[in-house]
């Protein structure tokens, strides 16, 4: 593949937002991978290690490949806990943008703050994936806000959630104006 093909694309949150989630489901969707693994069950591409299975957490960066629209993509599914700074620092020298991933239910926390400064050193563009959407106390619009009060910047929603909580039931794709609701994402 040329060179000029290729992205990186580093996977950043604070300790639990989801971020191995969220790489499993983008390697389902491009078809690098058959199936979802969970973090519960210990069975996902990236956290492979046994100290990674037993915490239920990622320890180490992993560098998932997949192909989407004739691009390869490097997904870099960084450690959350600052203990393991230090491989979020490395994924940030070697990205091209991050995805900065907060928990819709606990808004913009203390290592949220802390990647994103990160980024802002290595001067990443960057998007923010409001995550959780189904759990309790999920509020879309408060994390927006809060993102765009913590760090000074225009937020631009390109999906706005369908509910919240239980009664999350999909997203609405701003930019192509169509709604993609249950457990398939289906059109609507």
């Amino acid at each position: 593949m040329k060179p000029e093909l290729i992205r990186n694309v580093a996977l950043i949150s604070h300790g639990g937002a989801g971020k191995t989630s969220l790489s499993e489901a983008l390697l389902y969707d491009s078809g690098a991978i058959k199936r979802l693994g969970k973090v519960e069950e210990g069975n996902t591409v990236s956290d492979y290690d046994p100290e990674e299975i037993r915490r239920r957490m990622s320890v180490n960066t992993s560098i998932l490949p997949c192909e989407w629209r004739g691009c390869k993509i490097n997904i870099l599914d960084t450690p959350g806990y600052m203990d393991f700074v230090g491989e979020v620092l490395g994924a940030l020298r070697v990205c091209d943008a991050a995805i900065v991933v907060v928990d819709a239910s606990a808004g913009v926390e203390v290592g949220t703050e802390m990647v994103w400064s990160y980024a802002d050193e290595r001067q990443l563009p960057r998007f923010v994936f409001v995550n959780k959407m189904d759990r309790e106390n999920a509020d879309f619009l408060r994390v927006v806000g809060e993102v765009a009060e913590k760090f000074g910047v225009n937020v631009i929603p390109l999906q706005l959630p369908l509910g919240s909580q239980a009664a999350f039931s999909g997203v609405v794709d701003l930019i192509r104006m169509k709604a993609y609701v249950g457990p398939e994402a289906k059109e609507e």
